[in-house]
């Protein structure tokens, strides 16, 4: 599948220089020592083809066919065994004409950019002819890919979106007959239909995942409320407000959170309030951050605390003044 798409892209290389490569491959197989050779023997058909899934998982296609082979010597009257062969070869020449596929979108991208840069230089000088040349010649080795790159957004488009997408892409921006352009338009409308599909399943995913992270904090909420934890159920049910807008559950908790906390809030107020008066100012700084504790940003509580506060700072400067003068006296 795809073979002959790849073998035509093969230009510059004459016969004799393939086949003398090829055959220093073969050469190769059995002389390197660098693959590692399968297992000759397993136990049973089922550990050949864990065996065998392992090793395709990891890259190492050859040794996991090789590991079924075997197995199927060793076990002749398994008959799964074939079928695992048999998928396991399919899974691999899909595998094969992705990874051949992507080099070769890369080296269309890497083409595209070599032809945008000579296209300036060519603007710059447009008298000079070696740049002229250079910049036609990509420009025709890039051309002659929008057959592969049509069939490569075609192949991946259901398992691979992305590579397709980048084939299309490609593909789209070069000179084609009118069966390309038809191919290339159905494409297009089946990456966009399929690009949607995907864009409403992740805000489904991710709408389930909201609303099981609210079930679970309001579940937290009610166990704060239980314990007598007011301050911690409030916040709690503010983030579930934020993923749950105006959900009449929240706003029932809230008000009994808050029906419960009032009271303290506000006997925390009269007592800092009292401690002020009778001149207690530390103590009434306190208590009143105490009640800031149970409703945090209070801008009446914060008013007492900070009029406190400055009374301190004033209280602190003429003692630190008096302490001045005292030492500064002479001594009797």
């Amino acid at each position: 599948m795809g073979s002959g798409r790849r073998l035509s892209g093969v230009h510059g290389l004459s016969f004799s220089l393939l086949l003398l490569i090829l055959g220093g491959c073969a050469g190769m197989k059995g002389g390197t020592g660098s693959e590692v050779a399968p297992q000759d023997s397993t136990a049973s058909a089922s550990e050949a083809g864990r065996l065998a899934q392992e090793l395709a998982t990891k890259g190492r296609w050859s040794e996991a066919i090789a590991v079924l082979d075997t197995a199927a010597q060793n076990f002749p009257d398994d008959s799964d065994l074939a079928g695992q062969r048999d998928s396991l070869v399919e899974r691999w020449r899909y595998e094969e004409l992705t990874l051949e596929d992507q080099i070769m979108v890369g080296d269309a991208e890497n083409q595209k950019n070599t032809l945008s840069l000579l296209e300036k230089l060519s603007r710059a000088e447009p008298g000079n002819l070696i740049v002229t040349s250079r910049r036609i010649y990509w420009k025709e080795a890039l051309a002659v890919k929008v057959g592969s790159l049509t069939e490569c957004a075609e192949v991946h488009l259901g398992s691979t979106p992305e590579l397709a997408r980048r084939c299309l892409n490609l593909a789209s921006e070069l000179p084609g007959t009118p069966d390309i352009e038809q191919r290339l338009a159905r494409v297009s409308e089946q990456l966009r239909v399929s690009e949607t599909i995907a864009a409403e399943r992740r805000l489904a995913a991710a709408e389930k995942q909201r609303q099981r992270r609210a079930k679970e904090l309001l579940g937290d909420a009610r166990t704060a409320i239980d314990a007598r934890d007011y301050r911690r159920a409030l916040d709690i049910l503010a983030q579930v407000a934020e993923l749950q807008p105006d959900d009449p559950e929240v706003v029932g908790l809230q008000e009994e959170a808050w029906s419960m906390i009032s009271p303290q809030i506000e006997a925390l107020v009269k007592l800092g309030d009292h401690l002020y008066l009778d001149e207690q100012l530390v103590a009434a700084v306190a208590t009143w951050q105490a009640a800031l504790f149970l409703k945090p940003g209070d801008e009446a509580i914060l008013a007492r605390v900070e009029r406190a506060k400055t009374v301190l700072n004033r209280l602190d400067a003429l003692r630190r003044q008096q302490q001045s003068s005292t030492s500064g006296e002479p001594g009797v």
